[in-house]
C-alpha cells in the first residue's frame, strides 16, 4: 500500500464548481441552523437523587449500579413509597452513548409504569 500523499494541497474555493460558489454562504447558514436546532432539541428528563427513592428502590438501584458501566442509566417512577406494585425501576446497560442510555432507561421505565398503571412519570436517577 503506497504512503498517503502528504504533499497534496489543501482544499481551495477554486475547486468548487462555479455554479455552487454563490450558494456556499447559504448552505453554511443552513448547516449552522441544523446544528443549533439539534442542540436545542436535546431531551431533558426529570431527575431524581437516589436518596429520594423509597428504601426498596434504593436497594435495587444499589445492586444495579455497579453493572451500569460508563454510559448506563437508571430511571424510576413510583406512586407509593411502600407498595411494591406501584413502583417502576428500569436500567439500561451496554449502550453506546450516555444520551442513548438515558433515553432507553426512561422509555422502558415509562412503559413499565404504564403497564402497572403508575401515574407518576419516570425520572432519571442521577448521583
Amino acid at each position: 500500500m503506497p504512503p498517503p500523499n502528504i504533499d497534496r494541497p489543501p482544499f481551495r474555493l477554486q475547486q468548487v464548481p462555479p455554479a455552487l460558489r454563490p450558494s456556499l454562504p447559504f448552505l453554511a447558514s443552513i448547516l449552522l441552523f441544523l446544528v443549533l436546532l439539534g442542540a436545542a432539541y436535546a431531551e431533558e428528563f426529570p431527575k431524581i437523587s437516589p436518596s429520594q427513592l423509597p428504601g426498596s428502590m434504593q436497594e435495587l438501584y444499589a445492586r444495579e449500579q455497579p453493572g451500569l458501566g460508563q454510559y448506563g442509566h437508571c430511571a424510576a417512577g413510583f406512586d407509593s413509597r411502600t407498595d411494591g406494585l406501584k413502583m417502576a425501576l428500569s436500567c439500561s446497560m451496554y449502550v453506546r452513548s450516555s444520551a442513548q442510555g438515558a433515553r432507553l432507561a426512561v422509555k422502558l421505565c415509562n412503559e413499565r409504569a404504564d403497564f402497572l398503571k403508575i401515574k407518576a412519570r419516570c425520572s432519571l436517577i442521577v448521583d
